[in-house]
């Protein structure tokens, strides 16, 4: 079978086009975040009391207060994101509750700054990962009506 020189030049013109990169249709290629930094800020309470204690606690001053109920036996950890800096500055956390059991009813509030530790992802690299939040307990004082909060 004969080729003509018209239907040669045709089928290189195709193997041309098909064979040839094209950009417009090629995805983009830039950095990926997979392995980059992700922290958060936290803080963990542990409730050692033997009855449930119900507190609030917000992040910063402009934060509205949520409220917790934390049975006996339980750790609950508070977070607030930093993005890909440990060091970010975000508002100050605050945890406040009755330090007072067993009075009846009243409500003595009792208002703790705490202090959080940044956790999570490092990022790809020789820096170590941290997973602990700043641990805190709630715990009975001798006279088993007031309670307090201590850092670990």
């Amino acid at each position: 079978m004969r080729i003509s020189t018209r239907q040669a030049f045709y089928a290189l013109s195709l193997l041309v086009v098909l064979g040839t990169p094209t950009i417009a249709l090629s995805e983009e290629i830039g950095t990926s975040c997979a392995d980059c930094p992700n922290y958060s800020g936290a803080y963990s309470i542990e409730n050692q009391t033997g009855v449930t204690i119900n507190y609030r606690y917000r992040w910063g001053n402009k934060h509205p207060w949520k409220s917790m109920s934390l049975p006996s036996g339980r750790i609950e950890t508070h977070s607030y994101p930093l993005g890909e800096n440990r060091s970010t500055r975000v508002p100050t956390p605050y945890v406040r509750f009755d330090s007072i059991g067993g009075d009846g009813g009243a409500y003595t509030p009792q208002e703790y700054r705490m202090e959080f530790y940044a956790v999570g992802y490092a990022g790809y690299g020789p820096t170590v990962n941290r997973t602990q939040p700043k641990r805190y307990y709630f715990q009975y004082a001798a006279d088993r009506r007031h309670i307090n909060l201590f850092a670990r």
